[in-house]
């Protein structure tokens, strides 16, 4: 897929914007019945979990049902087609994350458009990657790490949890940057790199923050920075990339979409309770246990983001030359 072009995003963008008023006597009535979040992704992960906690707070605030149906396969794209396919009633959610922006460039031939077809309702937050390397790596800060790579060029192996992965999109955009390049190594899965990094089979990776911390923490694994766009509070003696290569924020977010043509008074609703949910302490607590650091956004802030990370995907997929294989 091309970028999103300027036509496109601003009759996109100007939809979303009503999302914050009208039809309020119809949101009276919503919900009257179950509510579906479909989460893309098969059961037990991140995305599940998520999905999970945030159905039951939307349940309990608004009185009904919210049911995570679990449709995984395709890179997500199953999932999402079959959220985006359903009516526009507010009664079928996406949980939405960085693979939808992605995949509009990955899958050039997906039988829906995610922005075009696509209602946002807000965002959960966003899960930052940490820079790893084995503890005998010779660089020890992220300036050394750079230039052991441009004199070395190709040979440095990162591991990558998948190809196409957030992971991976995240060493591109690094490399692209600091003008590196390496020797990526894909791996089915996130704890199959760590384990292997830890081994000294590889000798750097792009790993969650989530599953790498307590390995950084214990010593096995040394961190040089991290992709978000300031430090962790977790890892606060971990610099961000940003602070040497500028500009540079690489995160994974999470966020609840629906169907075009949503009634904007549901989504108005919806986003009003997400939005208290991510000002709640034990819903806070638990979205940090994963990693997550809670953003509220409005349905339009949420819709400029997708546009704007969409887009920032786009450019990297195509100037890294990352294919599906």
């Amino acid at each position: 897929m091309t970028q999103f072009s300027r036509r496109e995003a601003l009759a996109f963008l100007s939809f979303v914007a009503c999302a914050a008023g009208g039809g309020a006597a119809q949101a009276q009535d919503y919900p009257s019945k179950p509510v579906k979040l479909i989460s893309p992704y098969a059961p037990g992960g991140a995305t599940d979990i998520i999905a999970r906690l945030i159905g039951q707070w939307l349940g309990d605030k608004l009185k009904a049902p919210f049911i995570t149906e679990n449709r995984g396969g395709g890179g997500a794209n199953i999932g999402t087609e079959a959220a985006l396919r359903s009516q526009a009633d507010g009664y079928t959610l996406l949980l939405a994350s960085t693979a939808n922006a992605a995949n509009a460039t990955l899958y050039p031939k997906l039988r829906f458009n995610f922005l075009a077809d696509s209602t946002p309702v807000g965002s959960i937050g966003v899960v930052p990657n940490v820079l790893v390397v084995h503890p005998d790596f010779p660089a020890k800060t992220l300036p050394e790490f750079i230039e052991v790579a441009r004199n070395k060029t190709g040979a440095i192996t990162m591991g990558l949890p998948g190809n196409g992965s957030p992971q991976h999109l995240a060493a591109a955009l690094f490399g692209l940057m600091s003008k590196t390049e390496f020797l990526f190594v894909q791996y089915q899965g996130g704890g199959p790199v760590l384990k292997d990094l830890i081994g000294g089979h590889i000798q750097a990776a792009f790993a969650s923050s989530v599953s790498s911390t307590a390995n950084i923490k214990s010593g096995t694994l040394r961190a040089l920075a991290v992709t978000s766009s300031a430090r962790l509070s977790t890892l606060p003696e971990v610099p961000a990339i940003g602070e040497y290569v500028r500009g540079y924020e690489a995160t994974n977010f999470y966020g609840l979409s629906a169907p075009k043509g949503t009634p904007p008074s549901i989504v108005a609703q919806l986003n009003q309770e997400l939005n208290a949910a991510l000002k709640d302490d034990a819903v806070i607590a638990r979205l940090e246990t994963l990693g997550i650091g809670p953003v509220a956004m409005s349905p339009s802030a949420f819709g400029e983001f997708l546009v704007s990370e969409t887009n920032k995907w786009s450019d990297v997929i195509k100037s890294a030359d990352i294919r599906m294989e």
